[in-house]
């Protein structure tokens, strides 16, 4: 029980340490703050807002030429009806293995409870303990070394209510065109704007 209590104090002590990190690095900038909501706006100095979303790949490098001509002509229109301030970049984010460490682990958590009763069996679980433990570091390493290519959406607004009126709006038109935008998570947010003041850095 103390162990457990320590860990979730350093993981506080972490967490304050990393905040704190984002708010020095906050202060360099024109931003302000990401807003702690579900949708954590980005405040700029002005007190207008942003909302970062993920444009989704629709594969269009893998079908005909018909089926491309396609593809760009709704986007095309996508673009010509939004009447919304926005920006379209292309940068390069980590590649998220967060599925596949949760799935591992909780094959693990089954191994960790079994009981078995014979020799044998005790070292062929430990084996394939030892095989997930090992996958799952494989896994973490994996997010330092690979980076995806992402098409980024960045929307404004003069205050948060506005924006998120703006950002439902555009989510829906775009889902009536035939691809979908994904809000970018808090952390992704970071890792955006670390990246866009440090352009030769490899996140």
């Amino acid at each position: 029980m103390p162990i457990s209590k320590q860990s979730q104090q350093e993981k506080k002590e972490i967490q304050k340490e990393k905040e704190k990190v984002l708010a020095d690095f906050l202060e360099q900038t024109f931003y302000k703050r990401l807003n702690k909501t579900k949708t954590a706006e980005l405040v700029l100095i002005d007190d207008t807002v942003i909302q970062m979303f993920r444009i989704e790949g629709t594969g269009a490098s893998s079908v005909g030429y018909e089926e491309q001509r396609i593809i760009l002509s709704y986007f095309y229109t996508f673009l010509s009806k939004n009447n919304e301030h926005l920006t379209i970049e292309t940068t390069k984010l980590p590649v998220s293995t967060i599925s596949q460490v949760s799935h591992l682990r909780k094959k693990l958590q089954i191994l960790s409870q079994a009981h078995p009763t014979t020799e044998r069996a005790q070292l062929q679980l430990e084996i394939k303990k030892d095989m997930l433990r090992k996958k799952i570091e494989k896994q973490k390493s994996l997010e330092l070394l690979l980076s995806n290519i992402e098409y980024l959406l960045y929307l404004y607004g003069d205050t948060a209510k506005e924006l998120r009126e703006k950002s439902e709006q555009l989510v829906s038109l775009a889902r009536s065109y035939r691809f979908n935008m994904q809000m970018l998570s808090p952390k992704e947010k970071e890792l955006v704007l670390f990246q866009l003041n440090n352009l030769n850095t490899k996140l």
